[in-house]
């Protein structure tokens, strides 16, 4: 689990596609075929900010394979594996140095982990309509997840906008390393629940907006066992929107695509999301597309700087560097060779955070905030 979120969050950023397309309520014409290599590096943490660990952090080499195929007129059927392979050390705590100041207690950096997941989907079309299903399973040493999606879309009669339902339902399960010799809980659960609702809107020949909500609670053991002093609440209520735009520029023969996610839960977390990346068409099948991405985080509601062993265990509390204030920059390129049924992409990134890029005053910053490196290359293939 120590590594569960960051797991998460890295496949659906190496997954996740700039475009958005104007309608899925159409069946695929053509079998289409994804894969991708990633490599994410985090800089380790200054020596300075230790009083006891290693300074090596996060490396993780992700694979993924994905298809999706039309099975006679009204289906289609998807399928999708990605592996993980994670080495490095984490953050297990804070204490005051001789100033005062938050300093950390990291594990070793002989963490070594993997992670497999695997998705099965399926979709039925109708005439303006479809609807699918999808379920999916992860598992690490630590730690199984199981989920079942289901999702609904409806086209329009004029065919220029699209509203979209979904809801998805998971149970975790986690089972620690070193339970016993480090005093952790032996096994635990959680489950998620998650409603999301969408629409898609062409407005001209050249534009495209979307907006959606979404609304999701988890149940269960919320703590990090690998922190030495961590206590959450049983129940974490989350809610987003967002709006995504996407404007061809015929005199530059490029696109720009604009983004924005506003997202609250009941740990008393805001965040703020800009993302912008232009699309540049050249000569000869190439594609250019920079991209920036700012974030800004407000602090939870029990979050800590420095961990507090005075507080009965049942108070909750957490040090955990997510849950602090802090904001981060993305910078990323992205190069694109299209052919007809070929395709082959290549894309870097590069994200620093910091306290002070907050747009919410930061008190103290924390010492484990965040720097990583992110290089993808992939693959597509339609026949």
């Amino acid at each position: 689990m120590k590594i569960k979120s960051k797991s998460s969050h890295l496949l659906a950023l190496t997954s996740a596609a700039l475009s958005m397309p104007a309608f899925s309520a159409a069946q695929p014409v053509e079998t289409e075929v994804s894969v991708r290599t990633s490599l994410y590096k985090e800089e380790n943490v200054p020596t300075d900010n230790i009083i006891f660990g290693d300074d090596v952090r996060y490396d993780i080499d992700i694979h993924q394979f994905s298809i999706l195929t039309p099975v006679g007129e009204k289906w289609s059927l998807g399928f999708n594996a990605a592996r993980e392979s994670m080495s490095g050390a984490s953050p297990w705590g804070t204490v005051a140095d001789a100033d005062g100041a938050a300093t950390l207690i990291m594990s070793g950096a002989t963490i070594s982990e993997s992670r497999k997941e695997f998705s099965l989907s399926t979709q039925r079309y109708f005439n303006k309509s479809s609807l699918g299903i999808e379920v999916s399973r992860s598992k690490e040493n630590d730690y199984e997840a199981d989920a079942i999606v289901l999702s609904t879309e409806w086209d329009s009669d004029n065919k220029l906008s699209t509203l979209t339902l979904g809801m998805s339902y998971s149970k975790d399960k986690i089972t620690p390393t070193d339970a016993i010799l480090f005093g952790r809980v032996l096994e635990k659960e959680k489950t998620s629940q998650s409603y999301s609702l969408g629409w898609t809107q062409i407005l001209d020949k050249t534009s495209v907006l979307q907006s959606g909500i979404r609304v999701t609670k988890h149940s269960g053991y919320l703590t990090d066992p690998y922190k030495l002093r961590d206590a959450r609440p049983d129940e974490r209520l989350e809610w987003s929107v967002n709006f995504r735009y996407r404007k061809f520029i015929e005199s530059t023969n490029a696109a720009l695509h604009t983004n924005y996610r506003y997202y609250e839960d009941s740990y008393k977390v805001r965040s703020h999301t800009v993302e912008t990346a232009w699309y540049q068409n050249i000569a000869g099948n190439f594609q250019l597309a920079p991209n920036l991405r700012y974030y800004s985080q407000r602090k939870a509601s029990f979050y800590l700087p420095i961990d507090d062993y005075t507080l009965p265990l049942t108070t909750n509390q957490s040090s955990d560097y997510r849950l602090s204030t802090f904001g981060a920059f993305t910078v990323g390129l992205k190069a694109i060779y299209n052919q007809p049924t070929w395709a082959v992409s290549f894309s870097v990134e590069n994200y620093k955070s910091r306290g002070k890029y907050s747009l919410t005053n930061a008190e103290t910053e924390h010492p484990a905030l965040l720097s990583f490196s992110l290089a993808s290359i992939g693959f597509d293939f339609r026949f």
